[in-house]
């Protein structure tokens, strides 16, 4: 189970004051440029997110198997992580500087990973507008000559409220994967299951717009998620998702992991397109670092 640890949170506001970053909360006025951070690189570590230099990204502490030690440890937002979880930074608008550096964990990690500490994993210089909000996406294959880390910022453009309606994009981070479409599956009241293809077509690296989808106008709509390989009826990934959806909210559906195993350059580790086995505990894998698996499926995180 992972947990953000909002540490320090009177120096990360002293931080915040003298750079201007800060996080808005929902109803605030928004002054400066909007950001939020996604890591979405498969087998990358956790990464600090800087600003225009400046770090402004939380501590977080989550369970690990490290060497077949069952431990913890304190360290950056992790692969499929996002800061904030709600709301968004703030910043000066203009030419705006956002990077993803690895994390120094602590304990030290004793397993191999894809990326030293202190690493600069994705860099981009984004241009943005005064009350704009942007979404930076850390992606790809550690090492790849093909579909390499590199960072994504897209512009959150929110359509104008629908009655009866909640807003979904997809993006599709899945490196080593084909186009996708997204499947959903949901009831509304009164009416009978219906499975229905909401975003078609999805390359990887995408992120489409937002699109308006059927909910209950006066309560949460359950929509199961599955990405089927485009333009068929085949699954994509194991893994499916329930994502509870409000009328008149934007959420961003991001498919995730990898289509298949892939040896990252220089390390000797081998990504896998596979869950981390539980049993038996005599094989070492059930103790192999999760950062090596990463089975594709569906997360997702809620725009506003």
């Amino acid at each position: 189970m992972k947990k953000t640890l909002y540490i320090a949170c009177s120096l990360l506001l002293i931080i915040a004051g003298c750079t201007k970053t800060k996080i808005t909360q929902q109803g605030d006025m928004a002054v400066g440029a909007q950001i939020k951070l996604i890591h979405a690189a498969p087998g990358v570590p956790a990464v600090d997110g800087y600003v225009n230099g400046t770090k402004v990204s939380a501590i977080t502490t989550y369970s690990v198997t490290d060497n077949m030690i069952v431990t913890s440890i304190t360290t950056g937002f992790p692969y499929l992580g996002v800061f904030p979880s709600s709301n968004y930074l703030v910043s000066r608008p203009g030419s705006t500087n956002i990077k993803f550096v690895t994390a120094t964990p602590k304990p030290v990690l004793n397993n191999p990973q894809t990326l030293v500490p202190t690493a600069v994993a994705g860099e981009i210089t984004q241009p943005t507008t005064d009350g704009g909000a942007y979404s930076a996406f850390l992606m790809g294959l550690p090492g790849g000559s093909t579909n390499g880390l590199t960072v994504k910022v897209v512009e959150d453009k929110f359509p104008a409220p629908i009655a009866s309606k909640a807003f979904i994009r997809f993006a599709n981070m899945v490196p080593n994967g084909t186009a996708v479409d997204l499947n959903g599956t949901f009831t509304l009241a009164g009416a009978a299951i219906a499975t229905k293809t909401l975003i078609t077509n999805t390359s990887y690296g995408t992120v489409t717009d937002f699109v308006p989808i059927d909910v209950n106008p006066a309560s949460t709509t359950n929509y199961k998620f599955q990405m089927a390989l485009a333009g068929t009826s085949t699954t994509f990934g194991s893994i499916t998702i329930d994502i509870p959806l409000a009328p008149n909210r934007y959420y961003t559906v991001i498919g995730r992991g990898l289509a298949a195993n892939y040896t990252v350059p220089g390390t000797g580790i081998i990504l896998k397109a596979t869950a981390r086995p539980t049993l038996p505990v005599t094989n070492p894998e059930t103790k192999a670092p999760e950062i090596y698996y990463n089975a594709p499926g569906i997360t997702y995180y809620t725009n506003k």
